[in-house]
This record gives structure tokens, sequence and C-alpha cells, in this order.
């Protein structure tokens, strides 16, 4: 079996890399992994102490010598750092398995990706691999395996083939999908606004990689190959990163047996497309009479 290299990108959360490192240490194939972690630098003097200390802790937990830490001497951001980081693992390696630090992982998470990496390397219309799922009954899909014209960036792998077609220019992306009647494909029947994730992104609003990746991934008519059910976590909804609030909505649980992976037929099942609009949908629908129940309950005061 090729082992693909792991990138792991950190910033200031101890508890949460310290989570993700011992879930990876679980995987029988992580001692035999190439990993390399990019820490960005610090935005301040508050986050340089937690910054050391994550390094700190790094160096004593990563002692192989399989084991890089790229140390960032500025504060590149979100985008910057993961951008740059998959650009310069792919001047090396040709597939790659890529981790931020607040996500968990199943032990046979690295069985699962580099089956499926090794498997779909010569695929041209595959994008990537997603190693998460929504929390969606599995009973609902096609199969235990099966492909989206979509992207998920918590806990993924993919090929620098791939990479290679990343555009990073949100104004050229938005204007592509308008002018390919792509939006209402975009948003998943409008059933979650990837667009105005777009259109933030291009008002600096946010720092989003992931929503130009599922752009590009889109407009180049190409899949991701999902699980049905998940071999990751996000834990980093608690209110401690960048972009995330606090919620449970996405809060999958852990696959535990794996058999292996069949090779299956690269083509998007409608149905499985349509269990994640209507698993949006009621996101959308739960925080609608959230919102409206907290308005009424102000003006009863």
């Amino acid at each position: 079996m090729h082992i693909s290299p792991i990138i792991i990108f950190t910033y200031n959360r101890l508890n949460h890399l310290d989570t993700l490192i011992q879930s990876l240490q679980k995987n029988v194939l992580f001692e035999k992994s190439k990993v390399i972690v990019f820490s960005d630098g610090p935005k301040n003097e508050i986050k340089k102490k937690k910054i050391k200390k994550i390094r700190i802790y790094l160096k004593k937990k990563l002692i192989s010598s399989n084991c890089e830490i790229i140390e960032r001497s500025s504060n590149y951001g979100l985008s910057k750092n993961i951008i740059d980081g998959i650009n310069h693992t792919f001047k090396k390696y040709d597939q790659a398995i890529i981790l931020e630090d607040d996500l968990e992982v199943s032990p046979i998470f690295l069985n699962y990706m580099n089956d499926a990496l090794n498997l779909y390397a010569s695929s041209k219309n595959v994008a990537s691999i997603s190693g998460y799922m929504y929390p969606i009954d599995k009973l609902r899909f096609s199969n235990n395996f099966f492909f989206l014209n979509l992207i998920e960036s918590w806990g993924w792998g993919t090929w620098s083939r791939s990479w290679k077609l990343f555009q990073s220019n949100s104004i050229r992306l938005k204007q592509s999908i308008l002018d390919n009647k792509l939006k209402k494909k975009f948003n998943l029947n409008n059933s979650f606004n990837y667009f105005k994730i777009l259109d933030d992104n291009i008002q600096k609003r946010n720092d989003s990689w992931a929503v130009r990746w599922y752009a590009t991934v889109l407009l180049n008519n190409m899949l991701t190959l999902f699980p049905s059910k998940s071999f990751v976590l996000n834990k980093g909804f608690d209110n401690s990163g960048t972009h995330c609030g606090i919620t449970n909505v996405y809060e999958s649980n852990l696959i535990k047996l794996y058999k292996g992976l069949p090779k299956i037929e690269v083509y998007e099942n409608p149905n499985d497309r349509l269990q994640l609009e209507i698993f949006f949908k009621k996101i959308k629908y739960k925080n609608l009479f959230r919102r409206v129940l907290r308005f009424f309950f102000n003006i009863s005061k």
C-alpha cells in the first residue's frame, strides 16, 4: 500500500490538537505515515504564548524522523496557511491527507483514506476524498460509499493533479458560477447558501479557502467520494475557532467497522445529493424557528 503523507494545520488550540494527535496515533498506519505540521504564527502577544506551547508540545509528541514541523514566523491566517501548506506538500508528493487541528478521527480513518486515494488516483473526474459525513441515517444513501459534486474540508484528501486546478480568485469563481447558471446547484438546491459565503469572501468578511475549493470542483464538474458514516468528528464548534460558534448539529458518530473499499462507478446519484439537501433544510428551519422564538420572548418581556 502506498501511504499518503498527512498534513496538519494548527494555530493556538492545544487541547484540540492533542485530541487530533491522540486519535491519529490509534491508527495502525500513523507510524508509517509522513507527517507535516504547519504551525501558524501569532497575531499578538497573547497568541504568542499559546503558540509557543503548541510548538513545544509538537516537538515532544512528534519525535519521529518522519515528522516535519514548519513554524510560521508571522501570522498567515487560515486560508494562506492551508493553501501555501498544500502547495508546499505537492511540490514533493502526489497525494495527501489534510487535517485541521479541531478534528478527531476514527482508528480506521487512515486505512480508508489511503485506500481511497490509491484506488482513485488515476480517475481524473474525482477531485477529492472526504472522511466526514453529516449525521444522516446511512440507510438513506445509495451505498456505503458514494460520489457527490461537492467537497468536504473536515478530514479530506486529494491529489496534486486535482489541486493544481484550485482557483483562488473568488471574483472569477463567482462570475463563472453566474455565467454557467450554477448558483442553485452551488447552493445545493438552495438548501445551504454557499454563494453568500463566496460573496462574503470577496467582501473580506470571511477567510474561507474551502468555498473556493468547492466552487473550483463544481465548475470542473468533478466529484468527491463520501462515506455513508463518518470517519471524522469536528470538535471545533465550541466557540474556540475563528469562524465557528457553538452547535452540535454537525456531530456524527464515528464509524467503528471498515471492511475495505470496493471501487464503484464514478457518478452522482441524485438521491444521495437529495439527502444532504434535506439535512441542510432541516437545519435552516430549525435555526429560523429558534430566531422566531427568541424574537417572541424578547418582545413579550
